[in-house]
């Protein structure tokens, strides 16, 4: 690396980071490095920290569990602001959920809180596993490959609409799932890759606004469904608005498609390390090992970014209001310190549960902070699917299995994993 650095001294408890200053605009190198890029700095430098230049504005990078926890918490960072606007508009819009802060966000937050209850996500889960085994018999009679990623879009996309109480025809169901994957695909991306992901959000926004108008119309909303009790949420008085209601049913939606990548780095792991098979099939304790550590090592988006809502100190760094503050999951996750050997892929590291947390959904209280209430829904599935896949039979075609971590999100292999399921 040719930048020429400077550091910055700290002084105070002894838990300091020594902050590095990298001069100039490194978006290029952000770019064309991909995931590597925090981790290269944090590495090269022996450091927790560095501030550089993105986009033309001064960010901070930050690596760690504590990082994370630190910038979780209530009230120090504001999502607005916090990613660029390309990828904020493939996801979010003005309004929902992860724009707010303080009470409003807690309030709103309570939907999502209340639908992650032990049985609405049992409910979930058996709905996946039903639209698992339904969409798994086609693909074995059409006796063509199909990409693990893509299948198990179709899959999520399927049970979640079930779930929520949505109707759908097969038709209806394929176009959510490709607008699914256009925006979760677009997010990571800048140019064609995103506007496409962008103005499918917008065909999805108008679907959302009709299903909830219908629901309101036919009384359906009073029906006690996920949906139905999206719809009953009231706020200053009243229920969301029709606008804020359509997105907030994307953000019941979106993520829990967006476990298939995370399907699709288990069956690149499990093709990668066929004596895990047997093993997640029969023993609890080895699917849970062997799920985190595909959530530890799946390269999904590389850092979550916010804006200091006031002054701030971490570790000695000082950041004023208005500061814009990445924490690097991608390096957090390799951090060799906590996790030897960190490229390798070794489930046994989560043979003790909770002894190693995964930040890849957030850190710290999830009722008060900003933590993924999907989290757990996420986990669940991922083990239902993961097993799912392990009982089935499947071959590999031959291909590019390489992971590319200068495409972001990355994908398992050139074309998210080909599979030809087999009876």
């Amino acid at each position: 690396m040719s930048e020429a650095t400077t550091p910055e001294t700290t002084s105070g408890t002894g838990n300091e980071v020594q902050l590095i200053h990298i001069p100039g605009d490194q978006s290029l190198r952000f770019l064309t490095e991909g995931y590597a890029f925090g981790r290269r700095r944090f590495e090269e430098h022996g450091t927790d920290a560095f501030r550089t230049r993105l986009l033309g504005r001064t960010a901070t990078m930050l690596r760690g569990t504590d990082a994370a926890e630190f910038f979780y918490g209530e009230g120090r960072f504001r999502r607005v602001g916090g990613m660029p606007r390309s990828a904020f508009h493939s996801l979010q819009d003005e309004g929902s959920v992860q724009t707010l802060e303080g009470p409003a966000h807690r309030g709103r937050k309570r939907i999502f809180l209340d639908l992650m209850t032990d049985e609405h996500r049992a409910a979930l889960a058996h709905r996946t596993a039903e639209a698992w085994e339904e969409h798994w018999s086609r693909w074995v009679a059409a006796s063509e490959p199909v990409s693990l990623i893509r299948a198990a879009e179709r899959v999520l996309t399927d049970a979640a609409l079930r779930w929520l109480g949505v109707e759908s025809s097969a038709l209806e169901q394929r176009a959510r799932t490709d607008e699914f994957h256009a925006m979760l695909d677009g997010a990571g991306a800048f140019g064609p890759r995103n506007w496409y992901g962008r103005r499918r959000r917008l065909q999805t926004e108008r679907w959302a606004r009709a299903v909830v108008r219908e629901h309101r119309a036919s009384g359906s909303g009073d029906v006690d469904t996920p949906l139905g009790r999206l719809l009953q949420h009231r706020e200053a008085g009243g229920p969301l608005d029709e606008g804020t209601a359509a997105i907030e049913l994307l953000n019941l939606l979106r993520p829990t498609v967006a476990v298939a990548w995370f399907v699709g780095f288990a069956g690149l792991a499990l093709h990668r390390h066929p004596v895990w098979r047997e093993r997640v099939v029969t023993d609890d304790h080895q699917l849970f090992a062997f799920t985190e550590e595909v959530r530890r090592t799946a390269p999904f988006f590389p850092a979550i970014g916010g804006r200091a809502v006031g002054a701030q100190t971490w570790r000695g760094v000082t950041f004023a209001p208005g500061d814009w503050v990445l924490v690097d999951f991608f390096a957090t996750q390799r951090d060799p310190r906590v996790w030897p050997d960190p490229d390798r892929f070794d489930p046994s590291r989560f043979a003790v549960p909770e002894h190693h947390h995964v930040i890849v959904q957030g850190a710290g209280s999830m009722p008060d902070g900003h933590r993924c209430p999907g989290e757990p829904a996420t986990v669940d599935l991922l083990r239902v699917l993961t097993r799912a896949l392990a009982r089935a039979t499947w071959d590999v075609p031959a291909q590019d299995l390489r992971v590319d971590l200068r495409r972001m999100p990355a994908l398992p292999g050139r074309e998210g994993l080909l599979i030809r399921p087999r009876g």
